[in-house]
């Protein structure tokens, strides 16, 4: 139910939301804040900024680093397909097979990890006796090794997920921030109920924004596999 509901698309999402916060402005008996409740919902609305700033920072530059990390290993199989041209086209074929199984296994896998059984086929298919003096085969090894270190990293960037307790402070503090602003008197002006309820659903968009981030269900996010999804689909066929 929670992975639907973040599916969906934010330009869907906002008249919704906003909607329902002017209702909800324009029918709820408000009242006037006295000055220890103001200190207190200014208190509040400095933590709560405080705090949502780093984390939603932290996890779009987790997706920023995913993405750039696989179009790094996108490089690596771009260059390593390159050089295979140079190959017999019988050891072409084996090489691009395993290649093939190897992409298979890492792209969209949740549980991608340094340790992988189809790298270590790979790595024992470059290493056979009959390929060691062969350059191109040497060149194709070096390069390959280097998509262990794009696995760890990816590896680390996927833990990165906000832990339970984030959520909890973080969810307090704005359901605190937008009972005052619900709460606060605008007296009859039509225009501050308005900008009230788009504050209320701004605020709303940052916490729907920044799951879809923890949980690379962001738009941004959908985007990080394109491009080995994109070599996997066009420089394969002749394997098929």
């Amino acid at each position: 139910m929670m992975r639907r509901l973040l599916n969906i698309r934010l330009s869907f999402f906002y008249p919704i939301v906003f909607i329902a916060f002017l209702l909800i402005l324009t029918h709820i008996k408000r009242v006037t804040l006295t000055s220890g409740q103001l200190t207190l919902f200014s208190v509040n609305s400095f933590l709560y900024a405080y705090y949502l700033g780093p984390i939603l920072g932290a996890q779009k530059a987790r997706v920023d680093d995913l993405s750039n990390t696989v179009r790094s290993e996108n490089m690596v199989m771009l260059d390593i397909l390159a050089q295979a041209h140079l190959l017999p086209a019988a050891d072409r074929k084996a090489l691009k097979t395993r290649v093939a199984a190897y992409l298979d296994s890492i792209i969209g896998n949740p549980d991608v990890g340094a340790e992988n059984e189809h790298y270590d086929a790979l790595l024992q298919f470059l290493t056979q006796e009959k390929y060691r003096s062969n350059s191109t085969m040497g060149t194709i090894l070096a390069r390959f090794t280097k998509t262990q270190e794009n696995r760890d990293k990816i590896s680390l960037q996927l833990a990165r997920r906000m832990f339970s307790h984030e959520w909890m402070v973080l969810l307090v503090l704005f359901m605190i921030t937008i009972y005052f602003i619900v709460q606060v008197d605008y007296g009859k002006s039509l225009l501050f109920t308005v900008i009230a309820a788009l504050l209320c659903t701004g605020l709303s968009l940052l916490i729907f924004i920044l799951a879809k981030y923890a949980t690379l269900t962001h738009k941004q996010a959908k985007q990080i596999w394109k491009p080995l999804e994109k070599l996997r689909a066009s420089h394969f066929t002749d394997i098929a």
